[in-house]
């Protein structure tokens, strides 16, 4: 089952989340591309914790079970096909949505250094998309009526979700097989 932004706002409102679903999935695929990973319950832990609730409702508790399963499935997709979590023009204007895009970078950062996987300096690509994630999520419409925000906020969207699979490809390689392989030798 995908899940759709609008619902989940909606569910966000009733709940009294403090912050909102972009940011949660924002953590969420942080922390999952720094190559951890969390039971259910220690997930619903972090969620209510990021969320600011103290118990979290059956139907949210719910949503956010498979908002996990879906961000594990997704990014470990081979065909590429993780999405950030995010308002489309129809629920939201191009405003609301960059704000949205930079909770969701926020959270992305926040996930990453909740996980504690990342103890060194990352690679120089890890590095760079971290950085543009940081930029992003510091992002906002400076002129609401210029024509070309829309188009600036789908590269801004693209590319943190390629910045976040490169993050994911960077800590998630499977370890290498070594049956039947024997070393080479050198003569």
């Amino acid at each position: 089952m995908a899940i759709e932004y609008p619902e989940l706002a909606d569910l966000w409102e009733e709940s009294g989340c403090f912050q909102t679903p972009s940011a949660l999935h924002g953590w969420l695929s942080g922390y999952l591309a720094s190559g951890a990973r969390l039971a259910p319950e220690s997930w619903l832990k972090e969620a209510a914790d990021y969320l600011e609730v103290d118990d979290l409702p059956e139907a949210l508790s719910k949503a956010v079970i498979d908002m996990y399963v879906q961000v594990v499935e997704q990014l470990s997709a081979e065909d590429m096909d993780f999405n950030l979590l995010l308002p489309d023009d129809e629920e939201a204007d191009v405003d609301e949505q960059v704000e949205c895009l930079a909770q969701w970078s926020k959270g992305f950062l926040d996930g990453i250094g909740a996980s504690g996987k990342l103890t060194r300096t990352p690679d120089k690509d890890v590095f760079e998309v971290l950085q543009d994630l940081d930029a992003f999520s510091q992002a906002h419409i400076e002129d609401i009526n210029d024509p070309d925000n829309a188009e600036l906020y789908l590269g801004l969207t693209e590319h943190a979700r390629v910045a976040a699979m490169t993050v994911f490809y960077a800590y998630n390689q499977p370890a290498p097989s070594t049956s039947g392989v024997s070393p080479k030798t050198l003569h």
